[in-house]
This record gives structure tokens, sequence and C-alpha cells, in this order.
């Protein structure tokens, strides 16, 4: 009866789990419900055709957002089977100063010619035709590209200019060619993906507060806090970048009061801006001129989060891992309203030292995570758990053109579901992502955007071949991008374990690893010339990035077992799928529970950024945190919730859960059954004349029919085997593929040895009279340590625990059947 106990108890565990996750990403919002980016779009300022094209701004202080910066206009289907090909209409608001003619004409947006480029139209271009759960997913609130169902050859740009209602997609790009053919108009081509942005200029000013002078009609009727609400007319003052105050000049814009969204709550507001602390150092404000003539803020970015200033400086290794894992998110709701700037530096304890090695023009890897909302108005969690979101970016440091101070540009590479916000899958600028009043989170959500420094990332020159890990994983990022936006067809990118922002923006980084990978090894030039210089700084450094691809493919793919579907597009994006005699790039998305098992620990962002934070600093990186906690407006109704791993942040439970998940769902691996069969002869050579010298083992069969045997055998296969495992060394002992320090590791192994020793004498004392005197023995006890011993070292090489389940009934199962350990059981049963 016990055995049947565990049986369903183990069982229950299994589908507690599975249930748990299908809820965790089951699809979220009722049926009919609008989107809301339909009830913000309602507020003129939200309206394209609310800014006129002539804008009367001073040069001296706004400035336009980009070289070359215009909306995209999504063409007619009668126009693109006119004119096959991804292109879209573009109407020009910058331009050069060399092509200042051009500027309001409605140009054709389109590609220069080029090898890389034509593979990347290729891989993502693809016909678009919604799917029921495309439509269920419209019906349920999220804003799908509508426009597009039913077009065919939808390319990258297609899908960017129609990924809206309504054509309200701005972008900028550095560089671009001018064509003009013969007696037709201009022409702009584009050697890569523009980069979203929101507003035209941008300025630096300091919010005095509202403007006293403001008509009354200008207050809006509905906003957070208390009534009555004031005006959205803020007088601001502008930054003197000769005399380098906010000494400039006066002047009176709008900062829009934003509807009352889905849930009651408000995506941004300026109440009390002029007061929040994160804006004592002034505010960048983007956007242009409204129809009256006043300035009209769409997006802002506190100047002070930005600055190249840490708060705090963290040193030593130590430390440093202290901090992501607990320090990081500590108490976020008390932070309401804060910001923090944290340096981490494993090698230096010289707070000068180690901020003088951040230096202009540096490009970065960037990882961005958002938490939850909490509060009044909070958003609904399950079992503790707030998910969050993770990205990646590229970020760089730039020197400010108002301040000259260096300060970071994040530019997001968002692998971005569809949303009812209307936030587009691709490559956008902070201010477009984060600091947008109509959809960015910054002041309803904490961040947590970290940049690494590590010599690892940067470009590596082998004589005439240049290789760039960021640029490979840029490229990767924008396959993904173009894919979430158009669903790969199906018109709907949705969230589930298997196939979410956080999964698929690991699987880039997976697919730049391998492709770096294939790129050396395939390229004869590399392998010569790291031949020919194996001890230059260029190959040790290489080497040293082999060691990083090895820990973050360990990540990637627990245990070395990859998901079929990131192994087939690794083929594909290479061109070496054996089976592919088409050349089709056919991108495969497995959205199976199997697969979501399969890559566990990427599966949440909060788990993904802790350990690629704590496997870079291991690498010697330099880590700088940036932590907005709902920074900007007063929203009292809101609070900031820290994203947590599964089952939320609950004291042991949730490494508990971690654990047995990452456990059960790892089968062995050939190599492992090689171990284990190591382990198997090590173990019967020292146990059996050990136990027939003491006289616990003899050669004995025991006495039962066949059918008694069978269930006894399937029996003990839960109890003790699954049962004693699960809990003395998958809950006891930290997860092989965790970072763990040596001394706690080997402490936590040590505790998990004792207290299975103690068990055995207690659980006879106690449940199991038969073995009263057996399990008290001494030799019996050295025999189970030993068993404990084995199956451990088994645990921490393969990190399944079904390895070490079946060696633990092995063990158990000849001993009760072969050597003696019924009969003894049996004749102590007698003598009660």
């Amino acid at each position: 009866m016990k055995q049947w106990r565990w049986r369903i108890g183990l069982g229950a565990i299994a589908a507690l789990v599975i249930v748990f996750l299908v809820m965790l990403f089951r699809p979220q919002g009722s049926s009919d419900r609008i989107p809301d980016y339909q009830i913000s779009s309602q507020l003129p300022a939200n309206q394209v055709d609310y800014y006129p094209l002539q804008q009367n701004l001073d040069g001296a202080y706004y400035r336009p957002l980009g070289e070359w910066l215009g909306r995209l206009i999504l063409p007619t289907v009668a126009e693109t089977k006119a004119t096959p090909g991804d292109w879209v209409w573009m109407e020009l608001y910058q331009a050069p100063s060399s092509q200042q003619g051009l500027v309001g004409q409605k140009l054709r947006l389109t590609w220069q010619g080029n090898g890389d480029l034509e593979r990347y139209l290729k891989l993502v271009t693809t016909d678009v035709n919604f799917t029921p759960a495309a439509l269920d997913s419209e019906r349920r609130g999220n804003l799908l590209p509508s426009r597009l169902n039913g077009r065919s050859q939808v390319g990258p740009l297609q899908s960017l200019a129609g990924a809206r209602p309504v054509d309200d997609v701005l972008v900028r790009f550095p560089q671009a060619q001018v064509n003009i053919p013969a007696g037709n108009r201009a022409e702009i081509k584009l050697p890569t993906m523009p980069e979203m942005v929101t507003g035209r200029y941008q300025a630096l000013v300091k919010i005095i507060g509202p403007d006293p002078k403001a008509d009354p009609s200008t207050v809006p009727k509905d906003c957070p806090g208390s009534q009555p609400c004031a005006t959205d007319l803020m007088l601001v003052q502008h930054y003197n970048a000769i005399s380098k105050q906010f000494d400039g000049p006066q002047e009176t814009i709008r900062i829009p009061q934003q509807p009352r969204l889905n849930g009651d709550r408000f995506m941004s507001t300026p109440r009390d801006l002029a007061t929040t602390a994160v804006g004592r150092a002034g505010w960048y404000i983007y956007g242009a001129q409204g129809q009256d003539g006043l300035f009209t803020v769409q997006s802002l970015q506190s100047r002070s989060l930005v600055q190249l200033q840490p708060d705090e400086q963290i040193f030593r290794l130590g430390p440093g891992r202290d901090y992501i894992s607990q320090q990081n998110w500590h108490n976020t709701p008390a932070r309401k309203g804060t910001a923090q700037k944290v340096l981490l530096d494993p090698r230096s304890d010289s707070p000068e030292v180690a901020l003088g090695q951040w230096q202009e023009g540096d490009r970065l890897l960037g990882m961005h995570l958002f938490g939850g909302i909490g509060g009044k108005l909070g958003e609904k969690t399950m079992l503790g758990t707030v998910t969050g979101h993770f990205a990646f970016s590229l970020p760089k440091i730039v020197r400010d053109p108002f301040t000259d101070e260096l300060q970071w540009e994040i530019p997001y590479y968002q692998v971005y579901a569809h949303n009812p916000q209307g936030i587009i899958a691709g490559s956008q600028t902070w201010e477009n992502y984060a600091g947008n009043l109509q959809r960015g989170w910054v002041q309803s959500r904490p961040f947590a955007d970290v940049m690494v420094k590590l010599d690892l990332l940067q470009d590596y020159n082998f004589g005439e071949v240049v290789l760039s890990p960021l640029d490979e994983l840029q490229k990767q990022l924008q396959i993904m991008m173009a894919r979430y936006r158009t669903g790969d067809g199906t018109g709907y990118a949705g969230v589930s374990p298997a196939a979410s922002c956080v999964q698929d923006s690991n699987q880039a980084l997976y697919l730049a690893i391998v492709g770096l990978q294939q790129k050396v090894e395939n390229s004869p030039e590399i392998l010569s010339w790291l031949d020919q210089h194996p001890s230059s700084p260029e190959s040790q450094r290489f080497q040293r990035l082999k060691q990083l691809g090895e820990r973050l493919l360990a990540m990637l793919k627990p245990r070395g077992v990859t998901r079929e579907d990131w192994q087939n597009n690794a083929a594909t994006l290479a061109g070496l799928d054996p089976d592919n005699l088409t050349n089709q790039y056919d991108f495969i998305q497995d959205n199976t529970l199997v697969n979501a098992l399969l890559s566990w620990q990427s599966m949440l962002p909060r788990v993904n950024q802790d350990i690629l934070n704590q496997i870079f600093l291991e690498q010697g990186a330099q880590l700088w945190f940036m932590r907005p906690n709902q920074v900007g407006g007063a929203m009292p109704e809101i609070l900031p919730l820290a994203p947590t791993s599964i089952f939320g942040d609950v004291p042991v439970f949730s490494a508990l859960a971690r654990r047995t998940l990452g456990a059960i769902v790892l089968l062995p691996k050939p190599q492992d059954w090689q171990f284990f069969g190591i382990a198997v002869v090590v173990y019967g050579a020292i146990a059996i004349p050990l136990g027939m010298k003491f006289g616990l083992l003899q050669w004995q069969w025991w006495e039962q029919s066949l059918g008694g045997s069978v269930k006894s055998i399937l029996a003990l296969f839960f109890l003790p085997a699954l049962g004693e495992e699960l809990v003395f060394r998958v809950m006891l002992l930290p997860y092989p593929t965790e970072l763990n320090l040596f001394w706690p590791t080997l402490g936590a192994m040590a505790l998990s040895l004792v207290l299975f020793l103690i068990y055995h004498p207690l659980n006879a004392l106690l449940f199991y009279p038969r073995g009263r005197n057996l399990f008290f023995q001494p030799i019996f006890l050295t025999l189970t340590g030993l068993l404990g011993i084995v199956t451990t070292a088994l645990y921490w090489y393969s990190g399944s625990l079904w390895l070490i389940t079946i060696f633990h009934w092995l063990v158990v199962t000849v001993w009760l059947m072969a050597l003696g350990g019924y009969g003894k059981l049996a004749h102590q049963e007698a003598k009660r």
C-alpha cells in the first residue's frame, strides 16, 4: 500500500509540473477584447496625422533622430503585384544635407543586392494566411498584422510596415543608396534592416512642472491617483550646451496623459514628473510639433539612467555572484520610482580603473529583462510565478551631442510575440521600446538591462578574415524577429514553454555559436592562420571564446541534448542539411512540451538572464546593471514585481522545483550508460566481498512466485529507488548544470550522504519494523553509504534521475533476489 501511495504521489508531482507549465503559458485575455493599441490610438497625440510634415523647431535645442528617418507605408496588393519583391513606401522626414530635396516625398524603400542579403530574404519571406489560432488570438485582444493576411511573398520590410492596422511605424537608418530610375521617382536602397524609433526630434530639458497658465480645458478627465488630474501642458527649461546647465529658454510642451487601458491601468502619466528622483538630472524628450504648434512628447528617457556613472561598484567574483542571485531584484516593490546603476568587476578592486575601461565606441552584448505589475491594479500571477520578458540588445557607449558626456545607447533586438500593445518584433531604440508613452514599459514595469563587457565577444582578425560574434548574433536575431512578425506565415507568434521570446532569443544565440563554429571549420584561411600563430594573443583569445561557447551550449542544451528543431534550423541556416536537396530554407519551430523541457533552463526569462550573467562574470566580464523600477510619472495603483523562477521566489520550494524538473526531463545518453556500467562493476567489486565477509550477503534466491516476483520488482523501482533518489540526490544536491561553487557543492553532497544514512535506521524505527535490526548494522550502513556515494557521482555526471534510480533499483533488487536480502528481512519479520 505504501508503494502505491508513493506512485500516486510521484504521478501527482509530474502532473502538477505539466499542468503548471500549460497554465503558465496559456493564452491570456477573454474573447472579443479590444487591443490596448486601439484604445490608446483614440488619443489624437497617438495618431500620425496629428504631426504636420513641416516642423519649425529651434535647431539649437532640438536635434533630428537620424540621418535618414521616415514613416513606412505598406503598398497595396496591386502595387506589389505590379512590382514584385520586398519593398515599401516611405514618407521621408529627415535626410542628409546632400539629399534635402527628397524630404517630404513618398519614396520607394527597397534593398541593395548582395549574397548575404538575398539569403536572409529567402529565409524570412513567406506567404501569410491566418490560421484559426491567429484568429482566436485576435479575438482575445492581440494586435495581429491583419493587412498582411492573404498576401504572398511578404518580406521583412513589408512585414514591418504592415505590422499594425495603420501606417505609423517610424524608422531610421544610418546609410542608404539613392537611385533615380529613368522617368521614375527616387528609390532608397538599404543594406540592412532599419531601426524603429519614436518621434522625429530629441531635446534635453528639465521639467519645471505643470504650466500655471494652462487653459483648464487641457486638464485630462482621467489619470492615475486621485482627482483632479493635472494639466498635461508642462513648463520645461532647455539644457544650455555652453553653460552646461539648464538655463536655456523656457517652453511649454505637451506630455499627454495616456488613456486607461485593459486592466484599468495606464501605460504612462505626466503626473509628478517634475518631482521624481530619476528626473533631477533632466529628461530627454522625443517627439514633434503637434497641430497646435506645441512640441508633443511621444517618449521620455531619464538622463541619469543612461549616464556612464554607476551608483555602486562591486568587486571580486563572490560578491558579484551574490548580487546577481540575491541583491539585483531584492525587495523590488519598495524600490518603486527609483533606479540603480551597478558595475560588477570580478578582476579589479579600484573604482577608477574599473570605470575607466568603459570607453566611447564600445559595442557590447546586452540582455534585457522586465518584471511584472503588482499592486491594486496588478496582473494576475500563477502560483507566485512572474514570467517577465527577455531580449538581447547590442548597446554602445556614445557621446551625447547635448552634454558631450558619455552615455548608453541601447538598440534592442526584440524577439517579441504578438501582443495587445502593438509592440513589434524588430530592431528598435530604447525610446521606442521602453520610453514610448503609448506602449513603452519603463513607467509600468521594473527593468534589468545588463551590459556585458568581455574581450571574447569582440571582433577577431585572422589575417585577412574578420570574425564577429556580435554580428553573428545580430544576424540570427534579425531572422528570428522577421519570423515573429509574420508568425512564420500563420499570422500569429504566441507564447508557450517551447516557443517564446526567451526561447527563441536563446535559439538565436545557439545558432550564432554554431554558425561561428561552422565558419571556422569551413574556412581554410582561418584554420591556416591559427596553425601558424598558435601563441598570438588573438589565437589565445579565440581559444577562450571556444570555452565560453561550450559553457553557453551547456546551458542551451543541458547535458548535451539539443532540441531537434534547433538542430534542424542550424543545418538550414548553414546550408548543411543533407536532406534539403532543393535548398529550400524551411525554418521549423516544434512547439511541444518535450522541447520545452529540453530547454527548461532558458524557459523562464529570470532564470535565463541570471545564468547568462554568471557565465559571463566567471569568464571575466564586467557587467553594468541598469535597474529602473517603474520610473516616471506617479501611478500609485501599481507596484513593480521582480520576475521569478518557476513557482516564484518561494524559499527552498522554487529551487526544489527547478532541480526536480531538470532531473526528470533529461534521459540518459549513451556515454552515461558507459559510466553506469563502470559504476555497477566498481560497486559490485567492493560491496559483494565486503558484505559476504561480514555476513550481510550470501548467495540465496528469494522464495516468491513468478507473479509475486514481478510485482515486487516493479514496486522496488518506485520505493525505495525512485523515492529515495528523488529526495536525497535530486532535492538535496544542486543541479549539475547550475553554476555551483566547489565548497558549497561538496557540503551539499556530504549533507545528502549523512541524511541518507540516518534515514534508514530512522525509517526502520518509525515505519518499517522488518528492518530494525538489519538497518542498524555497521556493514549495512557501510554499503548504504557506498550506494549514496556512487549514485551521487552518477547524478553529477548525468544529471538524470532515471539513471540513479535504475542503479539504486538494480542494487536493491539483486540484494533481495540473489544475495539473501529477502531472507534476512523475512527472518526479522518471523522473529517479530
